[in-house]
């Protein structure tokens, strides 16, 4: 069932797109009998978890998924005494460690990040940048594999975290694999989404499709983020039979654009071929 559309809300506030709230989603699956909707509010109460934010009460993650709050003490109570959630001596959760054993099976089922860790790295110490491999969620790109330069001072992109399809290079060489019909259904979100922006993004998303269609890479600058250029090509997973992203990143002051368009690109399109086998 296609996902819902989604309302429209200042994109100053958050660079990816919101995922659908409860009442989105009853739009589209209150009368599906296979959606366990405890299923669904306890994933979604994970999701509203944040990076480097510590721990928070069940009067906030109530606020946040709009879950009522003695639901939210249910969920956090049983995933405390499963071992996913730690509780503090004021009663507020935080994520443990636990929960990283459920990605296992997940990267350990990408045979492509093994196969590409290697020349992803000697890609990252020639660009003196990083290197990653993305899969495609809904409006976003979410990394599955990076290596950065042995020279970098930067910080490695974490595994599972999530760049803007629409604003990012990595974006965009997924999104040159897609029909004309499926970039319409997004294109269509996103003009609702970016507003007024819209019409100058889709300019450039069109353009540098265009580029990867022809040359097999695009670049992209201070889009996703502010002084980072960078560059990516579409690549085939084969054992999930989906396009994935290959992209290289770093400073705009130190890989400059003639270097990329001669250098960089055509090797991300060469590693990215090699990946995707025949297709």
């Amino acid at each position: 069932m296609p996902r819902p559309a989604l309302k429209a809300r200042d994109a100053a506030v958050s660079e990816l797109l919101p995922t659908p709230e409860l009442s989105e989603l009853e739009e589209s699956y209150g009368e599906d009998r296979k959606f366990i909707w405890s299923v669904a509010r306890t994933l979604k109460l994970l999701q509203s978890f944040r990076p480097d934010e510590g721990a928070i009460g069940n009067s906030e993650l109530s606020e946040r998924t709009g879950i009522a709050k003695a639901t939210v003490s249910r969920i956090t109570h049983t995933l405390t005494e499963l071992g996913y959630l730690d509780r503090t001596r004021n009663r507020q959760y935080m994520p443990t460690p636990n929960l990283l054993s459920l990605a296992r099976p997940v990267l350990g089922g990408f045979r492509i990040r093994q196969m590409a860790q290697r020349p992803m790295q000697e890609i990252a110490n020639l660009a003196g940048g990083t290197v990653g491999i993305s899969w495609p969620d809904s409006d976003t790109m979410i990394y599955i594999a990076a290596s950065i330069a042995l020279t970098s001072s930067d910080l490695m992109p974490e595994i599972g975290s999530r760049m803007s399809m629409a604003k990012s290079a990595a974006g965009r060489a997924y999104l040159s694999t897609q029909t004309d019909a499926q970039l319409q259904t997004l294109f269509d979100r996103w003009s609702v989404f970016y507003g007024s922006d819209w019409q100058d993004l889709e300019t450039r998303v069109r353009s540098d499709i265009q580029d990867l269609r022809l040359k097999g890479f695009c670049v992209v600058e201070g889009e996703w983020r502010r002084n980072v250029r960078g560059v990516a090509a579409p690549v085939y997973d084969a054992d999930h039979d989906t396009w994935l992203a290959l992209n290289c990143g770093g400073p705009a002051f130190d890989l400059d654009r003639d270097r990329i368009e001669q250098d960089i690109g055509p090797r991300l399109v060469h590693l990215a071929q090699s990946l995707s086998g025949n297709r």
